[in-house]
């Protein structure tokens, strides 16, 4: 086949097409080649800049730790969460409010752990202590929040609290406080004011049979040793008749005060577990008798003739 003709030279003596042609795409190409020399330029000038200021930047800095095994684990950690929960008293009228204040801890676990299983547990610990208290509280009348605090305490210490997931375990360990029901309380306080004054009053009671029981042995053996000696020749025939009246008086104040302190320890209000449930404090609302009104007074030196005293079942009857 045969080559094909040149073309015919373009009208007016100007190179041909193909020529021109040719010349663009030489031009195109020096301008990219040159375009990107210059930009190979100011990118190497710019990776320059920054890799000094990379190995300036290191250069500054302490060398990085080597790679060794992760270090152990904490000791025993805790963590507190508290829970409310009411339960019905007996009656299914009133019920008792019950503050738990559950401490988790572990040992051996981290801390984000050991929250973490508190956490997932809490509810488990608190459906448990629950169902504790409501079998209990439904025995107890809604005024003895004491006795369903001890209670619920040993039933608690008895338990296992002790709660595992795969291969870590935490333990629970519940503190328990019971409060009473508000209208409880409230139709309690004037019966606990009363107690309260009661109690008071009996303390005083108390301390005033023990001090006149304290005075009369020691009035009697002042006098006994007075009655044992020989007797002054001025005081008189009747010095030794009054020693021994005075003796027979201070007798019989010691026997009334022994036994006015015996009838306070008998009426002193029984709280002892013995005692069947709801009658406890039954005595403690009686009050105890005022019984100053029957003790005479201290016979000494001032005392006067008009003092009363009570007559010794056992002296001689003087003529």
């Amino acid at each position: 086949m045969a080559d094909n003709p040149d073309p015919a030279p373009a009208a007016g003596g100007g190179p041909p097409p193909d020529a021109r042609t040719g010349q663009r795409w030489r031009r195109w190409g020096e301008n990219a080649l040159t375009t990107g020399a210059r930009l190979s330029v100011e990118t190497g000038q710019w990776l320059s800049r920054r890799w000094g200021q990379v190995v300036a930047l290191l250069r500054g800095m302490e060398p990085a730790a080597a790679f060794g095994p992760p270090p152990p684990p904490p000791g025993r950690l805790t963590e507190r969460r508290d829970a409310e929960l009411a339960v019905p008293a007996q009656g299914y009228v009133y019920v008792f409010h019950v503050r738990a204040s559950l401490m988790w801890w572990s040992e051996g676990l981290r801390p984000e752990d050991l929250s973490w299983h508190a956490h997932y547990f809490q509810p488990h610990a608190v459906q448990k202590l629950t169902r504790l208290a409501a079998d209990l509280a439904r025995t107890l009348p809604p005024h003895r929040a004491g006795d369903l605090e001890v209670r619920l305490q040993r039933a608690v210490d008895a338990a296992d609290w002790t709660f595992s997931r795969g291969a870590k375990t935490v333990t629970c360990e519940p503190e328990i406080r019971v409060r009473l029901d508000e209208r409880v309380r409230r139709a309690l306080l004037p019966y606990s004011e009363r107690l309260v004054t009661l109690e008071s009053e009996y303390e005083l009671h108390l301390a005033r049979a023990r001090r006149a029981e304290q005075l009369a042995r020691r009035w009697t053996g002042i006098l006994q040793e007075f009655a044992a000696g020989p007797v002054p020749a001025a005081a008189g025939p009747t010095a030794e008749e009054n020693v021994v009246d005075a003796v027979r008086r201070m007798t019989a104040l010691q026997k009334i005060a022994a036994r006015w302190v015996e009838e306070l320890l008998r009426d002193r209000p029984r709280t002892d577990e013995s005692r069947p449930a709801g009658r406890r404090g039954d005595a403690v609302t009686r009050q105890p008798p005022d019984r100053a009104r029957d003790v005479p007074k201290q016979p000494g030196p001032a005392a006067g003739s008009g003092d009363a005293v009570a007559p010794d079942p056992d002296a001689p009857r003087q003529a």
